[in-house]
């Protein structure tokens, strides 16, 4: 596949090859949970079994990581999951006080800059092999109001984190990239299903952070009014599009469109964890669930496959 004209709005590409895609999820700290299924995959789905890896806020950090390991990487996969229970955990990522000491609540510099460059580093230059899926991050244009799925390379993979993760209220809400302001593409559409079958991929893999059943009501208009004071055409769509996406994802999960195969890997219940939870033990445990259910889902995968290639 080629890169994206810079000159249009990035969009999915479409579908080609096998036309398999990888939808992850994010939904703040409930990341660990896919930061699990994709450290069980690292030891026997690799990432080019997709010919599309779709990111979505804290979703697409999970998703960095298993897309730069096209190998088995025991040691890195565990490092790269202990990220979300160990190095996220306690107040160096989230806390009250940051703003007192001249951070945002949810600390990014942490995160990209001393996480992901740094302590348990994102090889981003694996980024550009050709033999790796198609990897675009989810972000939400704040010029246009409309999401764009920027392709993730070596030179601005930490750039597009950082937009991606630029979660209203408890961080600027906004991340500069490119002559652009780009936010959290989750404020317009957390679970971007419809947009990757209309670009004609027929087996989705979908990671969710919530049940399957699980419904959301839509934003108050204080979270709105708090997340973007000076935006109000983006608390508009927030209002209206934020719970319409995402109810119309698990709609869509359950009963897809004729001829597309949905592999759905959710929680059966709640997480142990919240948006901003910080606590070590729920992070360890939403991260093992992740693992559980990683592994149960390759069991049902690899059948598939099996039987496809008969």
């Amino acid at each position: 596949m080629t890169d994206q004209n810079p000159n249009q709005t990035p969009k999915i590409p479409k579908a080609k090859g096998t036309k398999r895609a990888l939808l992850v999820e994010g939904g703040g700290m409930k990341g660990a949970f896919s930061g699990g299924v994709l450290y069980a995959w690292n030891r026997f789905l690799r990432p080019n079994y997709f010919d599309l890896v779709v990111g979505v806020s804290s979703g697409a950090c999970a998703a960095a990581y298993y897309v730069s390991m096209p190998k088995v990487e025991p040691v890195k996969s565990e490092k790269a999951l202990g990220v979300w229970y160990r190095d996220l955990s306690g107040s160096k990522l989230i806390s009250y006080f940051h703003p007192f000491q001249g951070k945002t609540f949810l600390n990014q510099e942490y995160l990209i800059d001393f996480i992901f460059r740094k302590k348990v580093r994102l090889e981003s230059e694996t980024l550009d092999s050709k033999k790796l899926p198609h990897f675009v991050i989810a972000v939400s244009n704040l010029h246009t109001h409309s999401i764009e799925y920027i392709k993730a390379t070596s030179s601005n993979v930490f750039d597009l984190l950082k937009a991606a993760t630029s979660l209203p209220i408890a961080t600027r809400g906004k991340h500069m990239l490119n002559g652009k302001l780009y936010s959290d593409a989750a404020i317009l559409n957390p679970l971007p299903i419809q947009d990757i079958i209309e670009a004609g991929y027929k087996e989705i893999v979908v990671i969710m952070n919530s049940p399957i059943r699980h419904i959301s009501g839509p934003l108050t208009r204080l979270t709105s009014l708090l997340a973007f004071p000076k935006h109000r055409t983006i608390r508009r769509m927030m209002r209206k599009l934020h719970h319409f996406h995402f109810n119309l994802a698990r709609e869509i999960v359950v009963k897809p469109p004729r001829g597309v195969k949905i592999i759905t890997v959710a929680p059966d219940e709640p997480l142990p964890v919240k948006l901003t939870t910080t606590i070590r033990t729920k992070l360890y445990k939403t991260a093992l669930l992740g693992v559980k259910k990683g592994e149960e889902a390759i069991q049902f995968i690899l059948k598939r496959k099996k039987k496809q290639n008969k």
